[in-house]
């Protein structure tokens, strides 16, 4: 009797702990709380620039990988640490967790899971890599000392779309200053962003806009196209400088007219480099202004010529002389005109 007593005792222990250890163990499995569009869920969204890998100014589109970082409260995922360590706790794929899209992609974004944690206060934090290939409108007038504002327009995907609420946090987003991050011609300068709303959404969802300000190199623009310009101009006034008896209205038109063809050869090649607009640019209008001022030139060279034969070569020498100070003075305020133009007041 005492043995049989003491087997119901054992028995009824071992269950008890059985009971327990399962119970602990379902607790120790967070559930977390779903989202509804009667109860949405405040996400904070971040997004950490890894590397900006390309922009084509012709497809007027980027592309860049980096972490896009989504954090929420949920009270019902809170829990007392155990220790100085234990700052996070890992949470099952299996639970809720937004799914996001870039609004402005230019082809499917490739987004992989990195993380998947709850801190002890209850904030989820939800972590993505990307490869992302955007697009966005270039405004190329100033080319080549252009900066541009590349868009990252990030909206909830499918039934999330009306069961969050989108908010941008900045603490959570970063723009590496280290060499890789930017480009040979780019360098990233900012990262701002701004709330909007989803176009076309019924409950105006809304959406997180991030914008990486970028700036243009324009170093190999300048000492490969517009130096070289500069000095064919130049080397056209050039025959107005020097003494009449050196060059003659022969020699004089013989170098203005090579000067221009050099400067077409020079237009025909930067076409094949410089981007193609709807529009005029910066080096599109000195291009022009360039090749106008040696038209220019010729036709003084001309006229000076006529001046000499039909009236005086007193006279003559006179206009080539005015017209050796006027058209440097001329080309100097075109050029400044030019860039007030499109730096200042475009």
């Amino acid at each position: 009797m005492p043995l049989r007593f003491e087997r119901i005792v054992f028995l009824s222990v071992l269950s008890a702990l059985c009971f327990s250890a399962s119970r602990a163990s379902a607790l120790a499995v967070p559930i977390g709380t779903v989202p509804s569009g009667a109860n949405p869920t405040v996400v904070r969204v971040g997004i950490v620039i890894r590397n900006l890998v390309g922009i084509d100014e012709v497809k007027e589109s980027w592309q860049l990988t980096g972490l896009l970082i989504a954090k929420w409260t949920d009270s019902s995922l809170r829990y007392r640490p155990r220790g100085r360590g234990q700052l996070y706790r890992d949470l099952p794929t299996t639970m809720w967790k937004p799914s996001f899209e870039f609004t402005n992609e230019d082809r499917p974004t490739d987004f992989r899971f990195v993380d998947f944690y709850v801190q002890p206060n209850g904030t989820v934090v939800f972590v993505q890599t990307f490869n992302a290939t955007l697009s966005t409108n270039l405004d190329l007038r100033r080319f080549p000392f252009d900066s541009q504002s590349l868009p990252i327009v990030v909206q909830a995907r499918g039934d999330d779309l009306d069961r969050t609420i989108l908010r941008a946090d900045p603490q959570g987003s970063s723009l590496p200053n280290r060499g890789y991050a930017g480009l040979a011609q780019w360098a990233p300068t900012a990262l701002t962003e701004q709330l909007g709303t989803v176009a076309g959404s019924a409950s105006k969802a809304s959406d997180v806009e991030f914008d990486v300000k970028v700036r243009r190199n324009p170093g190999s623009y300048v000492y490969k196209f517009i130096v070289p310009l500069l000095l064919l101009v130049i080397i056209s006034w050039v025959t107005f400088w020097l003494s009449h008896e050196e060059f003659r209205t022969k020699d004089q038109l013989g170098s203005a007219v090579s000067t221009l063809l050099i400067i077409v050869a020079f237009n025909i090649t930067a076409t094949s480099v410089l981007p193609r607009t709807e529009y005029i640019t910066y080096i599109d209008a000195i291009l022009f202004t360039c090749f106008v001022f040696v038209v220019v030139s010729i036709a003084a060279i001309v006229g000076t010529h006529l001046l000499q034969i039909r009236y005086s070569e007193k006279r003559a020498l006179a206009v080539r002389r005015f017209t050796g100070y006027a058209l440097p003075l001329a080309f100097l305020l075109t050029q400044l005109i030019l860039f007030l133009e499109f730096h200042i007041a475009g």
